[in-house]
């Protein structure tokens, strides 16, 4: 059966090494903070309850669990924007059988345009 990606559009970027006062990394607040990697259309997925216990063990909060078209050149040190909302990725799980990629989310905050 052929999956349908068909909940949005999903943006990865890479943060840009800006430093902040006392060489500490700048939390990212604008789209001048991030460097574009790529733009994928995306499924969301439903959060078992598994999911929600391994975010947990990694001392995050599971927001969000979108899978998309197979891609193994996501990197969990990315950032995400789905509708001018700002997420960390915290676990990528590529699946060849299933020809798709499930990206773990966790929100952060609005992003300025």
């Amino acid at each position: 059966m052929k999956e349908h990606y068909n909940d949005g559009i999903v943006y990865f970027y890479k943060k840009k090494n800006v430093e902040g006062n006392f060489k500490s990394s700048k939390n990212t607040i604008s789209m001048d903070d991030l460097e574009f990697i790529s733009k994928h259309f995306f499924k969301e997925e439903t959060q078992r309850q598994q999911d929600i216990v391994f975010a947990g063990a990694m001392d995050r909060t599971l927001s969000l669990k979108i899978s998309i078209p197979y891609c193994n050149t996501i990197a969990s040190n990315y950032q995400v924007i789905i509708d001018n909302y700002l997420y960390s990725i915290f676990h990528v799980d590529p699946d060849k059988g299933k020809d798709k990629t499930y990206i773990y989310l966790e929100g952060m905050r609005t992003i300025e345009r």
